[in-house]
């Protein structure tokens, strides 16, 4: 089945796709985007990947039911970025999520695949509480959350270790509720960027 977000005619057409589900060839392109300097930047683990490594990953995804990666892929298949959930917690209904591009991809695709894929989260995963995080520094993302209503719940202090220096880690959150109440006035303030994509998102049926 196939759940569609955001449609316009005459929109650039933007599919997400289940990482598991692509041929081995574009399964391994992902690696590339997973190695570029600016995603690896603001990741947890930030070794470069190697092939073994990135097809063992993808092994695991098929098994693991707390985590889902979907690839985001233009009319002609051209791979743009990633796309997932993890800590997917379906007693509680929550789950955290984050998602990257390509560096070639901007114009405003990364607040088109935010705004479809939080009503994804919440009408078709039936998650109630959505959560992020984000290494210090990257103000700009946690901006951007912010813009979706998110909210943040707090910065844990010299968190995790990169490049021999101790960083911490902002908390962002946000409830179904917020989204239902908020959803409408963010979709009006972006409307002219939204209308320049057309995303559906791959799913079980």
């Amino acid at each position: 089945m196939i759940t569609s977000s955001l449609k316009s005619s005459g929109s650039r057409k933007i599919k997400l796709a289940l990482l598991t589900s692509l041929d081995i060839q574009l399964q391994l392109k992902v690696r590339d985007i997973r190695n570029e300097d600016n995603v690896r930047k603001w990741m947890y683990t930030d070794n470069i990947i190697d092939v073994d490594e990135h097809l063992n990953w993808i092994k695991q995804l098929k098994h693991d039911d707390k985590q889902i990666v979907f690839v985001v892929l233009d009319e002609i298949d051209a791979l743009l970025g990633l796309v997932s959930v993890n800590a997917l917690n379906l007693r509680h209904q929550t789950t955290n999520w984050a998602y990257y591009l390509t560096n070639t991809e901007r114009r405003g695709l990364g607040s088109a695949i935010e705004f479809s894929f939080i009503n994804f989260v919440f009408n078709t995963l039936g998650i109630k509480k959505l959560n992020c995080e984000v290494i210090e520094g990257n103000n700009a993302v946690v901006k951007m959350h912010k813009k979706f209503l998110f909210k943040e719940e707090g910065f844990r202090r010299s968190n995790i270790s990169k490049n021999g220096a101790r960083m911490g880690v902002h908390f962002l959150g946000l409830t179904n509720e917020d989204w239902l109440e908020g959803k409408t006035y963010v979709q009006e303030k972006y409307k002219t960027v939204f209308d320049k994509f057309a995303i559906s998102i791959q799913w079980k049926s």
